[in-house]
């Protein structure tokens, strides 16, 4: 979802809830992939850990883009700051 002139914070949070989201979809990758396991389904089960590592990827770079953006808010987008701050309506 994307609308016209969004705002950094409203980026970073949105952000961030996808991250939490991702997080939540690993527990029950975590969880499928035992169960798998232990119904000797052990192809499945890898396919499952494979999509398992894909997932804790993708919520490592959009934790990174949280950063970022934070530390965009508060510095400004000019090295030693001086840009802009982003500050909530």
């Amino acid at each position: 979802m994307c609308r016209e002139g969004i705002d950094l914070v409203s980026l970073k949070v949105a952000l961030k809830h996808g991250s939490e989201r991702l997080e939540r979809e690993a527990d029950h990758l975590r969880q499928w992939a035992a169960l798998a396991s232990n119904a000797n389904l052990v192809d499945v089960s890898k396919k499952i850990t494979g999509a398992l590592e894909q997932v804790a990827a993708g919520r490592e770079l959009l934790s990174a883009c949280v950063s970022e953006l934070a530390a965009l808010q508060v510095g400004g987008t000019t090295p030693g700051g001086g840009g802009f701050t982003v500050t909530p309506l």
